[in-house]
């Protein structure tokens, strides 16, 4: 073989070489397992937003809106609190409770004020989770995270 078979073998083999290795780094790395929600939610706090319908003061319709943090317990309690905007603050954490079965998650506490206990019909994916009420008179909508651990009483 001359020189010059030579070389242009080797650069052929280089830029191969380079090719494939540029191919694996642009190749998305597989999405991590979905971690089951009778996983997810036992032993972390769920920080979320829910809209319920209410009516408005001249007639038609409008969006209440409540945000929410919950740390839920293993036993099926939980920690809750909510954002109060007229003092521009969280409530004081009062105990609650909840429930999974499915995927269907409901959450009850007197600090949630005047409203019924609320189930959702709840999709996660990562440390996201979202979802809404299933039939009845009642409709409202969750959107909110996952955090590791207690947030609702980390040192300030």
């Amino acid at each position: 073989m001359t020189r010059t078979c030579v070389a242009a073998a080797a650069v052929l083999i280089v830029g191969a070489a380079f090719s494939i290795a540029r191919a694996e780094e642009a190749a998305p790395a597989p999405a991590p397992a979905a971690v089951p929600l009778d996983q997810a939610l036992p032993g972390n706090t769920l920080a979320a937003v829910i809209f319920m319908p209410h009516e408005a003061p001249k007639g038609g319709g409008s969006l209440y809106r409540l945000m929410v943090q919950a740390f839920m317990r293993q036993n099926g309690t939980a920690l809750v609190r909510r954002w109060d905007p007229d003092h521009d603050a969280y409530t004081a954490p009062g105990e609650g409770h909840w429930t999974l079965s499915g995927t269907t998650l409901c959450l009850d506490a007197q600090t949630l004020g005047p409203v019924p206990r609320l189930c959702f019909e709840v999709h996660m994916w990562g440390t996201r989770i979202a979802g809404n009420t299933l039939g009845g008179d009642h409709f409202a909508m969750i959107d909110g995270d996952i955090e590791a651990g207690n947030s609702i009483v980390a040192a300030r």
